[in-house]
């Protein structure tokens, strides 16, 4: 019987001390996790403040922003492997890789990653197309993150993954006056005259109701309006 007491005596202490490890062990793990989150957060600032730098510089100065791109994408590559959750830093970098692809002369100069191919364009849109993907998987109902990812897939030629990605869009944020713009925008340029005139109504919908509080969605409709020759739309 005295075994017996011991033996138990002996097992409430080991369990107490697993327990004691493991709660230090979680300790140690979160405190790990807390300061990630907060470095991440700190480089994710950083890119910022270095992207909005890159756009004053002038076009003319290549070499300068060159080196103001590969300075931000350093900094969001070290958010994502801080913090691989957060879905802003995967957006801005597909950002930053679309803005690249865009400029043939950027496009050129600056080696971005390994999915960077013979067709270095193209290398560029599927590497934004990769980075728009992995954000939407952190944070799936975010309206602009699918226009986004329908603009790279329209570059690609993919037009009918595009236009899925345009309709999740729209059926996510409804309201949205740059997604509605856009799309106006996309399907003029298509010349599909009737997706473009149903969302100019959905556009000229919104702008009625912003006409109430003021405000830069006015402003929006108001410039794309007279972009497009429209100028009798605008509320005098």
């Amino acid at each position: 019987m005295l075994d017996k007491d011991n033996w138990q005596r002996n097992l409430n202490k080991r369990d107490f001390l697993s327990l004691i490890i493991l709660v230090f062990f979680l300790f140690i793990y979160l405190e790990y996790v807390l300061f990630s989150r907060l470095l991440a957060e700190r480089y994710f600032d950083k890119g910022l403040d270095c992207l909005e730098k890159s756009r004053s510089t002038p076009g003319e100065m290549l070499d300068k922003k060159c080196s103001s791109y590969r300075n931000v994408l350093k900094l969001l590559k070290k958010s994502i492997k801080l913090n691989p959750y957060d879905s802003r830093a995967y957006f801005e970098y597909a950002n930053v890789v679309t803005k690249i692809g865009d400029d043939p002369k950027l496009s050129v100069l600056l080696d971005v990653d390994s999915f960077v191919d013979s067709q270095r364009q193209q290398g560029l849109y599927n590497l934004a197309k990769v980075k728009y993907i992995e954000a939407i998987l952190n944070e799936p109902t975010n309206a602009i993150y699918h226009q986004r990812l329908g603009s790279i897939y329209d570059k690609l030629s993919d037009f009918k993954k595009a236009e899925e990605e345009f309709k999740k869009a729209v059926l996510l944020d409804p309201q949205n006056i740059s997604i509605c713009i856009y799309l106006s925008q996309y399907f003029l340029s298509k010349g599909r005259q009737d997706e473009f005139f149903y969302h100019l109504d959905r556009v000229l919908e919104i702008y009625k109701k912003a006409l109430r509080g003021g405000g830069p969605s006015v402003d929006m409709v108001e410039d794309f309006l007279k972009a497009t020759g429209r100028e009798n739309l605008i509320n005098k």
